[in-house]
């Protein structure tokens, strides 16, 4: 009787196991790998199953690798409505800051033309994220991972007459990248932002006054020439570190990138 009782136990608790399993989700791997497309795995998968089931190749590019998630989509459009929205009001200045103006119509364009991409900062490389069970999160269903090529470029935007792209050379400064892009007026002439490959972002005194320490950038990376302080001041103080935020969503723009 009590092992009947056990056996009884036993499957009932089997099957509210099953009942509530996690369901299978569908996630993408694109890029440059072996194996793109889209998988199917069990609601518990995470991020090393999609990199290993996708097989980064060897032109992958891992440090400009990015995650886009679904649930990150209405958070980044909210970013770039309100850049718009801040650029238009920039605008609306033009009696009384006309290069500010000026600036803000050249950068809305740019913005405008930027995809929302779900993008958040997470490493990919399959064999780390084994051996990293921090970094290697529960994935969700509509997860994509992108596996780019290594550009040769960095390319520098924001307040410049238009985007400069140039080839890159290791242990130049950002410095030495802004330079061969001619500035607006209304350019700060104080800091730019840099934005790496992976999502990192960093701001960098450029003047005399404040001038960084040495840093180099990787191929891929962007520098943002902000707008300087007078114009941003009364609109959103806090414009350009928006800005350098939308810019780290975006992706290498590399055959095979989402749109």
């Amino acid at each position: 009787m009590i092992t009947l009782r056990l056996a009884a136990l036993a499957l009932g608790v089997a099957a509210s196991v099953s009942l509530h399993a996690a369901p299978a989700i569908t996630v993408e791997v694109i890029g440059s790998v072996r194996n793109p497309g889209v998988l199917t795995l069990p609601g518990t998968s995470r991020l090393s199953d999609a990199a290993l089931a996708g097989a980064p190749d060897d032109r992958s590019y891992m440090l400009g690798a990015a995650l886009l998630k679904r649930s990150e989509l209405v958070a980044q459009t909210r970013l770039k409505t309100g850049l718009l929205f801040d650029l238009a009001a920039i605008e609306s200045r033009q009696s009384i800051d006309p290069e500010g103006a000026a600036a803000a119509t050249r950068i809305a364009r740019e913005v405008s033309a930027m995809p929302v991409t779900g993008r958040i900062r997470q490493g990919l490389a399959p064999r780390v994220l084994e051996m990293d069970l921090s970094a290697n999160r529960p994935l969700a269903d509509g997860d994509r991972l992108y596996y780019p090529t290594r550009p040769s470029t960095v390319t520098v935007l924001g307040t410049v007459e238009q985007p400069c792209s140039i080839p890159h050379h290791p242990y130049q400064r950002p410095l030495d990248y802004v330079r061969q892009c001619p500035a607006l007026l209304a350019a700060s002439k104080d800091d730019v932002f840099v934005i790496q490959p992976d999502g990192e972002v960093q701001k960098i005194g450029v003047a005399l006054w404040n001038r960084s320490g040495e840093s180099t950038l990787a191929p891929g990376a962007l520098i943002f020439v902000p707008l300087n302080a007078r114009t941003t001041r009364d609109v959103n103080p806090d414009f350009n570190e928006d800005a350098a935020r939308f810019l780290a969503t975006q992706v290498l723009d590399a055959p095979g990138a989402p749109k």
